[in-house]
């Protein structure tokens, strides 16, 4: 069984790394970009990828935990177990947005901690409910590597996942693509 070891001092871009020192994501950055590849897709997986009606009638579609920077932690690192064997220890890139970078960067997260200390009445982010990606370059990637059925593979991941730790199915989501712009090389 595959496990993955996590340092929480170091970047999410470094801890999401295999048992075999495979990484699972190279490009964990708070509104990074994955380049070389001209074609995306646009919008949410083709229904081909859709999860099976009972995996779906027992995870609730919406998440409602609210999840803190050491909840996110481990759920993200059953998530990399459950990616490493689906893709049998390939790396793969998953480029993440938003609130969970605000918790997941530890100099973003420091930061916070220190402006909340000098100034406790500034709101800050504690928690969050999902984490965002973004597919279109996830799925491109991959069929440029000769892997099509990449996007089913990561929603098994995530539906497991949400099983598991008793989340919603859109704990991990890309619904934040459509209003992304497109990258063309």
């Amino acid at each position: 069984m595959a496990t993955t070891m996590v340092d929480r001092n170091q970047s999410p871009a470094t801890w999401m790394t295999g048992h075999n020192g495979s990484t699972l994501s190279n490009a964990i950055t708070a509104g990074g970009t994955l380049g070389g590849h001209p074609r995306f897709q646009y919008g949410p997986p083709p229904p081909s990828f859709a999860a099976s009606a009972y995996e779906m009638s027992t995870i609730p579609p919406k998440n409602e935990k609210e999840l803190n920077r050491e909840a996110l932690i481990e759920i993200l690192e059953h998530f990399s177990t459950l990616v490493s064997q689906q893709f049998a220890g390939r790396p793969i890139r998953l480029v993440v947005h938003g609130g969970a970078c605000m918790l997941l960067h530890p100099g973003l997260y420091a930061l916070s901690q220190q402006q909340h200390q000098m100034s406790p009445s500034l709101p800050r982010r504690t928690t969050t409910r999902d984490v965002d990606y973004i597919h279109r370059s996830f799925i491109t990637e991959m069929v440029g590597n000769g892997v099509m059925d990449a996007a089913a593979r990561l929603s098994k991941c995530v539906l497991e996942t949400a099983r598991a730790f008793g989340l919603g199915a859109d704990w991990m989501n890309s619904d934040a693509d459509i209003a992304l712009p497109m990258a063309h090389e």
